[in-house]
């Protein structure tokens, strides 16, 4: 008896047989939870760049094998179902949402924006400064930078108002914040969005918005779609694994997602797209996802616990421990057993951020942690 296979389901296991291959070979596998992985300071475990460990769902990957089907087409297919099943989600209409190829894509313009109708930056310190904030410095922005609270850590409004000048043309939040996984209560930024818009643009980082467990946080999307100088990010890079696949999403008005839209240089892929729509679809690969962040952070929390650390209790897929030396540091000795975490955040050098990762692997990063430190 012989069993007959597509072409399609050929071309697909050939795909993956190709893919598996490469990756054996080139080493990639970073958990324990691989045959045959063994961390290396060249190979280690990334507990660094806040990504999902689990990667693309099985749902995603399917509909991204689909999907090739059509990605030979210009413009594709399956746009309008993914926003309108986010214009879904939040209650919103599909006309106030903008995708592109990852949330930074909207960093960048935003900062280029500001550079072109003058002005400055206003923002806490520390926060996510790799897409906007350093983009907003090749382009010689001025940023005026007010630091978090010095007790949780958590993002200051009052000083932020405090240290507002007539030259500021955007603010700029993440919620929850990073590398601080702090939120701000839902009531307080409202307040202080619709306060803010009335003198600048006012523009809220959610990328980590589906890991929230506090029940004081709200999203500010409900704002941003009545206000004209309110806009929110989303990403799918964080609790849907497409950190290499690319796809993000802006919410405001027409008016400021045409502002946006008019200077974006890039697209989506068809197949980015498929991915996305079945990936938001998937609940239950989310939850899993979210389950096992919790584990982990929980597992963090309990070595700091036991060895007097403080650390910031985490509403997003990352903590933020004090080392008591240079995180840098503490980085390279943990290196050495194949482990990665954060890198320093001025001003607190002594602080580090470390990522979850699957609970096997983070198990792991206390072992070498009481090896090398106690």
């Amino acid at each position: 008896m012989t069993t007959k296979i597509s072409r399609r389901e050929w071309l697909i296991g050939g795909t993956a047989l190709a893919g598996g291959l490469l990756l054996a070979n080139s080493g990639t596998a970073q958990s324990l939870t691989v045959d045959g992985y063994t961390p290396t300071p060249q190979n280690p475990i990334r507990f660094s760049s806040n990504e999902n460990p689990y990667g693309i769902s099985k749902a995603a990957r399917i509909a991204m094998n689909n999907s090739y089907d059509v990605a030979h087409l210009y413009g594709g297919s399956g746009r309008r179902e993914l926003i309108q099943l986010l214009a879904n989600n939040e209650g919103i209409s599909p006309e106030n949402i903008l995708m592109t190829s990852g949330s930074s894509e909207i960093l960048h313009t935003l900062a280029l924006i500001t550079g072109i109708e003058g002005g400055s930056i206003l923002a806490p310190d520390p926060t996510f400064d790799n897409n906007f904030m350093k983009y907003a410095e090749l382009m010689e922005i001025n940023k005026i930078r007010v630091p978090v609270k010095s007790g949780d850590m958590s993002i200051d409004l009052d000083a932020m108002r405090a240290a507002m000048t007539d030259d500021v043309r955007i603010i700029y939040i993440v919620n929850p914040n990073n590398p601080t996984p702090t939120i701000l209560h839902g009531k307080e930024l409202r307040e202080f969005c619709l306060e803010m818009s009335k003198r600048c643009y006012v523009f809220v980082d959610e990328a980590y918005y589906e890991y929230v467990t506090d029940p004081n946080y709200e999203t500010m999307i409900p704002l941003a779609v009545e206000n004209e100088n309110i806009i929110v990010t989303r990403t799918a890079s964080k609790i849907h694994g497409f950190a290499g696949v690319r796809v993000g999403f802006g919410f405001g008005t027409t008016a400021m997602l045409k502002k946006v839209k008019d200077k974006l240089t890039g697209s989506v892929s068809t197949v980015s797209v498929h991915g996305a729509l079945a990936s938001y679809k998937d609940i239950e690969t989310q939850q899993f996802v979210l389950r096992k962040n919790a584990e982990s952070l929980d597992i963090i929390y309990k070595m700091c616990e036991k060895h007097g650390m403080r650390y910031i209790k985490s509403n997003s897929n990352f903590t933020y421990i004090e080392t008591g030396i240079e995180a840098r540091e503490f980085g390279t000795r943990l290196r050495k057993y194949g482990v990665q975490v954060g890198r320093p955040f001025e001003p607190f050098t002594k602080w580090c951020r470390i990522s979850t990762s699957k609970p096997e692997d983070t198990r792991y990063l206390v072992e070498c942690y009481e090896k090398e430190f106690t």
